[in-house]
């Protein structure tokens, strides 16, 4: 029995549960080559994608928005 210890390989379908997107969202984002993707060989007219979950877990933290001073500066005023 093969186990892939390495990195974790998705699907779009996989990918789309993750972030909690449509499937067409990550198709969209790969066409806008906004998200890292695996080409696979081609069979038929589109060749199939992969994810290293890995990767995807890097571009998110990259990806992340730090909030505001001002915004946090607000948060915690309408804690007290």
């Amino acid at each position: 029995m093969f186990v892939a210890t390495e990195d974790e390989v998705l699907t779009k379908e996989q990918l789309a549960e993750l972030l909690h997107v449509s499937k067409r969202t990550i198709e969209r984002w790969v066409e806008e080559m906004r998200v890292p993707y695996i080409g696979l060989p081609k069979r038929g007219t589109k060749g199939n994608i992969r994810f290293l979950k890995s990767t995807i877990l890097q571009w998110l933290k990259k990806s992340e928005r730090k909030a505001s001073n001002k915004l946090m500066k607000e948060e915690a005023d309408d804690e007290e």
